[in-house]
């Protein structure tokens, strides 16, 4: 059975311009070149949240469908996504104020909350 967690405080998605500075705590980081997303605890003028984080891991990186799976039970609940995938981990961002209906649709499609 594939378990999930929530052990971290809302998070907040910036998109930053290539000139853009971020000096704030970072828990992850995309630069595409032209522009770079942070994802962070902290907010800000131009900050996309709050989300909830859910967890999941630590999984091989042969491992198949896990987040089709993920994605089909939010979508069926109609909760919008926001996925960040690790070497490890997979982390589920929802909207902080969906976060017990997230964790219902999971639930039910047969994912275990530990925690």
């Amino acid at each position: 059975m594939t378990t999930f967690w929530l052990d971290r405080p809302p998070l907040y998605v910036h998109r930053l311009a290539k000139t853009d500075e971020f000096k704030g705590e970072r828990f992850a980081t995309v630069d595409e070149g032209d522009e770079a997303t942070v994802i962070s605890p902290e907010t800000g003028p131009k900050a996309n949240g709050p989300y909830a984080c859910i967890t999941m891991g630590p999984f091989d990186l042969s491992l198949v469908g896990l987040m089709a799976r993920v994605s089909a039970a939010l979508a069926e609940a109609k909760i919008p996504v926001f996925i960040i995938s690790t070497y490890r981990y997979d982390h589920i961002l929802v909207p902080l104020d969906r976060k017990e209906e997230a964790v219902r649709a999971l639930m039910k499609d047969g994912f275990e909350r530990k925690g």
